[in-house]
């Protein structure tokens, strides 16, 4: 992230402008004074008395302009005020300028001109406050920007870590509870139960970051779908999970799949006939990466609120909030009903890391 402009930076860049601008208008000026006076030489040094002034005058604005609090600025309260600077300023720019014109005995200019030239320093110090004000008033909103978007961002990070830390033991909870009911008389299906906590927390710990390929889940997760059919019988669970190649190496958000399938087996053996059917599909469309969770069974519409003693309702409402989080509005969760099943898709840009690079 872009750091905001610092106090040094901003003296720096007035100085810059401010010497840059003076210095670039004596030519200007001095055309214009060539129009009275025919010789150059005399042009020239009244061109560079009247910039001189005018940058000391300018000083002075800038001295009382910076005072003013930049947060609870408002032209319309402060146009007067201007206004009077600038009045002021010219002022003490025409008496600089004679005193200038005296010291190196350069000849006066005519009135009508001098009064011409009073009201052209009047503009020209007014525009110098202009643009004095709409460069403060920009520097102050990409700070504002910038600081906004530090809160936003810490803000996200704390949620996509308590995101994750609800998800994680939600995962060990369920397991844990087929630890527990087949510790006497099933130890092959503990034993593997447990290789499958071990696994699935290798994979957790192994992905610090909030993305990951998405091959690395889906082998976690058929760990955990071996366990379950273990747990309920071979007649009685059946589950497939297919992903080409390009799929499994699209990065997607850390357990972003295991919610989706918990949910799947959970509601599926409420409401499935056994054998209950559980089909995993990740592919590729285009630009997009498409993970599809399907169960027998019908979908289970939850009241607003409730709470079962075995589900607090956070999974979907986690995967959804962690795509739009991480992956930006165009990423969507779709529940459908085709007959006999419920479907779940996950729809995310396609994000794919990089192939790493080839040892010599």
């Amino acid at each position: 992230m872009v750091e905001p402009a610092s106090p040094r930076t901003r003296r720096r860049l007035f100085w810059q402008l401010q010497v840059g601008g003076w210095l670039l208008a004596i030519p200007f000026f001095t055309g214009i004074v060539m129009v009275v006076f025919s010789d150059p030489a005399t042009a020239l040094k009244v061109g560079v008395v009247r910039q001189f002034a005018g940058f000391i005058v300018t000083l002075g604005l800038w001295r009382i302009y910076r005072r003013w609090p930049a947060a609870r600025f408002e032209l319309a309260q402060r146009a007067w005020q201007i206004v009077l600077c600038c009045i002021a300023a010219t002022g003490i720019d025409f008496l600089l300028g004679e005193a200038g014109r005296n010291l190196l005995s350069l000849p006066s200019l005519p009135e009508t001109v001098l009064r011409g030239s009073l009201f052209l320093r009047f503009a020209v110090f007014g525009a110098w406050s202009a643009l004095y004000f709409v460069i403060r008033q920009e520097l102050e909103s990409r700070e504002t920007e910038l600081r906004l978007a530090r809160v936003e961002a810490v803000n996200r990070e704390a949620e996509l870590q308590l995101l994750r830390a609800q998800m994680n033991p939600h995962f060990i909870f369920n397991a844990l509870n087929t630890i527990v009911a087949e510790a006497e008389e099933n130890s092959a299906a503990v034993i593997a139960t447990t290789h499958a906590v071990a696994d699935y927390l290798r994979y957790s710990l192994s992905h610090r970051a909030h993305r990951a390929p998405l091959g690395d889940e889906l082998d976690a997760m058929a760990n955990y779908l071996r366990v379950e059919r273990t747990h309920l019988g071979e007649q009685q669970f059946n589950w497939q999970i297919t992903a080409a190649a390009d799929a499994r190496a699209a990065l997607t958000p850390t357990a972003f799949v295991q919610p989706l399938i918990e949910n799947a087996v959970k509601y599926g053996l409420r409401t499935s006939p056994p054998p209950l059917q559980l089909r995993v599909t990740a592919t590729v469309l285009g630009n997009e990466l498409s993970v599809v969770v399907e169960n027998s069974g019908r979908w289970i519409q939850r009241r607003p609120g409730e709470e079962t003693a075995d589900s607090t309702g956070i999974g979907l409402a986690n995967v959804r909030r962690r795509l739009v989080l991480l992956c930006g509005e165009n990423a969507r969760l779709d529940i459908t009903s085709p007959d006999g099943f419920v479907r779940i898709e996950a729809r995310l840009p396609l994000l794919t890391a990089e192939p790493p690079a080839e040892s010599k």
